[in-house]
């Protein structure tokens, strides 16, 4: 089978790249991405897999386009959720490395789309999207292609729904359904679990028939490391709260400081032998922002990286496995977290007032919904509770009262090659033939 896709940050998410070599190892794959990407992953990619580079338009064709993003961005449909959608848009304009100018017009068209009709679904605005003369050749013979949320390039993904050959997408994240709007009616879609596959539904109209159940593939390395023999030593040799850092942007990133300042003050009051270790978020460039907690004597940094993913992995879950407790802000860590033992706590301390931003990024549709959801999550929502928890977990307080078990239940964990072969069987046009007949 020829399989076609159609992905992107392949450098940094190497359950992406993993598959895709799994894959590749029966089936011929053909990688459709931007020239300018091409360098960084071609050498962590399966030798046999065929790169195709997605030329830049010329200038006529650009400004068609950029006409077209325009005009999606005011009249567009968006997720029920348009309070994530809303959010996160904003949330990208704080990006520091956008063009001025092209920040400033998104700006204002974000500000005027929250009073616009939503006159054009996705499909319609990929439509348009088609009528542009457009480089990009798509070779007959593929049989299926696999595209990865968020989709990466439209006009690109435009011209392979016109192939007319089964189109299915890998919704990547628990939040890709609730502040995106680049799910086309036309494809079929591959989740996470069924909270997952009710998103789709409700938030973006998809139905049902559509939708189906495959698993995490960034949570594989979870049950790797679950289901492997490993040094069971303290890495750290000492009891200790395990934050994990949630936000790339500057202004975001300061709020998220705060609060981490109060966690370690009170930590430093209940428990004063213990420390907070502070995994900081590594795709913040700013790292100044967390000078403020490097002169608190209860905050250890977490900056351990290594060139290889695996062992990146390893020590990640080595150090929740022997934490006291997980902290976290509404993260995908977070989510991982709560497959250990150690309990895995949302932080829900921020003041809607003072710090708007980090409130409403607590307050993502997929945390209230998976992690925020009634009693039997761990949240802490104001400093009493903050307190009562710390102490809880000083006086060893039984394992039950903190437990993860209800994120466990609503999804189980699957080695990749286990999903690679699910996801073939799913997709595979020459079997569907075959069982129809």
């Amino acid at each position: 089978m020829k399989i076609g896709i159609l992905a992107q940050y392949l450098d940094t998410r190497p359950d992406v790249k993993d598959m895709l070599n799994a894959i590749s190892r029966e089936h011929q794959v053909i990688l459709f991405i931007r020239a300018s990407e091409t360098h960084k992953i071609q050498h962590l990619l399966n030798p046999a897999i065929t790169l195709i580079s997605i030329p830049a338009f010329n200038i006529i064709s650009a400004a068609l386009s950029l006409i077209w993003q325009c005009l999606y961005l005011l009249f567009g449909k968006i997720p029920e959720s348009k309070y994530n959608y809303f959010m996160t848009e904003h949330i990208k304009l704080l990006n520091p490395n956008l063009n001025k100018s092209l920040k400033f017009i998104q700006t204002v068209l974000l500000k005027i789309s929250r009073f616009t009709p939503s006159l054009l679904d996705y499909d319609n605005y990929l439509s348009r999207l088609n009528l542009i003369k457009t480089p990009l050749a798509i070779p007959k013979e593929i049989d299926v292609f696999l595209c990865y949320s968020e989709i990466c390039h439209d006009w690109a993904f435009a011209k392979i729904l016109k192939e007319q050959k089964p189109v299915w997408i890998y919704v990547y994240s628990w939040d890709h359904p609730c502040k995106m709007k680049t799910f086309s009616k036309k494809a079929k879609y591959l989740v996470w679990h069924e909270g997952i596959k009710n998103d789709l539904i409700t938030l973006q109209k998809i139905n049902a028939e559509q939708i189906h159940i495959l698993g995490a593939t960034q949570f594989s390395y979870v049950y790797d490391f679950l289901n492997a023999q490993h040094n069971d030593s303290n890495p750290f040799g000492f009891s200790y709260i395990y934050l994990g850092c949630a936000t790339g942007y500057d202004a975001l990133a300061a709020q998220e400081s705060h609060y981490c300042a109060q966690i370690a003050h009170q930590l430093f009051r209940i428990l004063p032998t213990w420390k907070l270790v502070l995994k900081p978020y590594p795709f913040l460039k700013n790292q100044e922002i967390y000078s403020p907690l490097k002169d608190l004597p209860n905050v250890i940094f977490d900056t351990s990286t290594s060139s290889n993913q695996e062992n990146n992995n390893d020590d990640k879950f080595l150090k929740i496995k022997h934490a006291k407790a997980f902290f976290h802000f509404g993260t995908t860590m977070g989510y991982e977290a709560g497959y250990f033992k150690t309990p895995s706590f949302l932080i829900d301390l921020a003041d809607p007032q003072k710090h708007n931003l980090l409130h409403g990024f607590v307050h993502q549709y997929q945390n209230d919904k998976y992690l925020n959801n009634g009693s039997e999550y761990n949240t802490i929502k104001n400093q009493v509770e903050l307190i009562e928890v710390l102490k809880n977990l000083s006086a060893n307080a039984p394992e039950k009262q903190y437990s993860n078990h209800v994120l466990q239940q609503a999804m189980p964990l699957y080695p990749l090659q286990t999903l690679a072969e699910k996801l073939i069987s799913l997709v595979d046009v020459k079997t569907q033939k075959l069982k129809s007949v």
